[in-house]
């Protein structure tokens, strides 16, 4: 009697692709009917001014450039330092094998020191404030669609809206002034949380991989729709990364990432964001900045936990070209945990 023959095995399921870097949008996909939620916290410094490419002094600023509503007077109050620290909930589902949505939301603070220069012209310093703000974030809402992969190679595309849940009516409270007096005023346009408006953000992504080495290209841009109730809109957002990776073991990866940006000026204003200070302009933001980040990704398979990954990045600009004089960016450190449901 003939034995039966033996089933022949399903071949295996090819390895999932490295991760990217955790600064990026729309590289990762959960699969079809998993669910992956992140906490990603970032902390950042910004720190002295920046006209183009130079670095300007606050006496030269308080001595020639003027004040946004009347240019016969020079600007009185420059911005000294500003830390912001974030807490994301991303919620990333796998509707199909290559069509995901994504939801962000989450909380953000950011703290200000001003330098206050004593009466309508001079260099002699007056006072200091320390404002905060602080707000949930603008939520925003993505799909991603793989349209390409082979065993090395794949392309995915990305389109969100974001909408405005952050305030961007925030007060400074007891802020002191040129002359001396304290008062309550609204906070300056970057420092408010949200934008205000409804943008979309559309991205593409290429990445690939190979044994230990893994890269990438993409990008992503943000577009407001039209002005907020306060009559403005953030410029146009445009961001360019390319990245390299190599898994020194199954489970353990680490990044090497540049990121490019320009965004436009604001367009409008908001005549509640008055008085002699550097931020008060709307023509004082957006610009080009070019940064490098260094990162890293463990799997919690390490500790037991096979669904769990913990990953970091951090970095700092090699170039900025501000619109100002604009405060400039110092460096920024992100940490994300992830876990698969």
């Amino acid at each position: 009697m003939k034995k039966p023959a033996a089933p022949v095995p399903a071949p295996a399921a090819p390895p999932a692709p490295p991760p990217g870097p955790i600064g990026l949008f729309g590289v990762d996909m959960p699969a079809a009917g998993k669910l992956v939620v992140s906490l990603t916290p970032s902390i950042g410094n910004l720190s002295g001014i920046k006209m183009g490419t130079r670095n300007v002094s606050n006496e030269y600023i308080v001595s020639t450039v003027p004040f946004f509503l009347n240019p016969t007077q020079p600007v009185r109050i420059v911005p000294q330092n500003i830390a912001f620290r974030t807490q994301i909930l991303g919620l990333s589902y796998g509707v199909t094998k290559d069509f995901n949505v994504v939801l962000n939301a989450g909380m953000v603070e950011k703290s200000l020191d001003t330098l206050v220069f004593a009466g309508a012209r001079g260099v002699m310093p007056l006072a200091r404030n320390y404002p905060t703000t602080a707000s949930i974030s603008d939520f925003a809402l993505s799909g991603v669609y793989r349209v390409y992969q082979d065993d090395v190679n794949r392309v995915q595309v990305s389109l969100g809206f974001s909408f405005p849940t952050g305030t961007n009516t925030a007060t400074f409270n007891n802020f002191i002034l040129p002359n001396g007096t304290v008062q309550n005023v609204r906070g300056f346009y970057g420092m408010q949380i949200g934008t205000g408006t409804f943008d979309i953000m559309p991205g593409v992504v290429y990445a690939g991989y190979l044994g230990p080495w893994s890269w990438g290209a993409s990008y992503r841009g943000r577009f407001p729709l039209g002005p907020n109730p306060q009559g403005y809109l953030w410029g146009d957002l445009h961001e360019l990364n390319g990245w390299g990776g190599y898994s020194w073991t199954p489970g353990f990866t680490t990044t090497l990432r540049a990121s490019a940006s320009l965004q436009g000026q604001i367009r409008g204003w908001d005549p509640e964001i008055r008085g002699a200070a550097v931020p008060t302009n709307p023509l004082f933001y957006g610009g080009q900045r070019i940064e490098l980040f260094g990162g890293g990704t463990v799997s919690g398979k390490f500790v037991g936990y096979d669904n769990w990954s913990f990953g970091v990045e951090a970095g700092l600009p090699i170039y900025q070209n501000l619109n100002g004089p604009q405060i400039m960016k110092n460096w920024q450190a992100n940490m994300q945990i992830k876990v698969k449901i």
